[in-house]
């Protein structure tokens, strides 16, 4: 079903071009990321005299979490693709499918997940690495395609074991001793 149609004067038709500096843009883009909305969304808001309207901590963190497990998922399925390795499938399916699908929603294991959400990301830098290797055709180093899904298996555990919990056990605070050092 359609939206209805925005009266005129409420309809977004008009368009602002607009030239800054790299430091003003840098600035804009630092404070819309701050607030948790988009650079338009913050422009728009600022330039009307609104204070830009932030997404919950909870709702940034999942969408960041989502996005860190769908790259992933999206780079070892590249991995299964160039090497033929049904390992990187499995992995893809488990990032991309099962623990995406567990992980949606649970906004109770917002702290345990912004602890670990650098190393997550570092962890996919790695594997985003490994893709981009493979996909130009040159050949992967067993031990370093060990150390990364090593890697990648101990920075995902903690979510791994929250998910496996019902809602109301997953809602413990972060352990300080399953902190961001994973890398």
């Amino acid at each position: 079903m359609a939206r209805p149609t925005l009266d005129p004067q409420r309809k977004r038709s008009e368009t602002l071009n607009l030239r800054l500096s790299p430091t003003e843009m840098y600035d804009l883009r630092r404070r819309a990321a701050e607030a948790g909305v988009t650079l338009a969304d913050y422009a728009r808001a600022t330039l009307t005299g609104r204070r830009p309207k932030p997404k919950p901590v909870k709702d940034r963190v999942m969408a960041a979490l989502l996005y860190e497990l769908s790259s992933i998922a999206t780079n070892l399925s590249q991995l299964e693709d160039a090497t033929g390795e049904a390992t990187y499938a499995q992995w893809a399916r488990y990032v991309g499918g099962e623990l995406v699908e567990r992980v949606t929603d649970r906004h109770e294991m917002t702290p345990l997940i912004e602890v670990h959400l650098e190393a997550i990301n570092g962890a996919g830098h790695m594997v985003n690495a490994m893709a981009r290797r493979a996909n130009m055709g040159k050949p992967l180093d067993a031990a370093q395609v060990e150390e990364t899904l090593s890697i990648l298996r101990r920075v995902l555990e903690p979510i791994h074991r929250a998910v496996k919990q019902s809602p109301k056990a997953g809602s413990r605070a972060p352990d300080p001793e399953e902190g961001p050092d994973a890398l």
